[in-house]
């Protein structure tokens, strides 16, 4: 083979290659979109509740534990809470 039909070869390869990648592509790897929902992953709501302001420690306690029961009582679970009790429980 000569230099110039090793050039030629591998420029018409390079070239294909890139024109035939957006079909390949389509055919190997599905397109991801954040707005589809992947196959298999648990979705949740979620409530957030912010106890009273109250003037002692037992009385916070006790709001919060209420709020504890009434929320588990719905099938919610606690997900965070520094200061604002956020709950949460599958979608159906």
């Amino acid at each position: 083979m000569t230099k110039h039909q090793v050039l030629l070869t591998a420029g018409l390869a390079f070239f294909l290659g890139c024109a035939s990648a957006p079909f390949v592509e389509a055919l190997v790897v599905p397109r991801l979109s954040a707005q589809q929902i992947a196959a298999g992953v648990q979705r949740w709501e979620h409530q957030c509740v912010l106890p009273a302001e109250t003037r002692s420690q037992a009385a916070y306690v006790e709001e919060v534990n209420e709020i504890g029961r009434r929320m588990g009582a719905e099938g919610r679970e606690l997900a965070t809470s520094p200061g604002m009790l956020c709950f949460k429980r599958p979608l159906h």
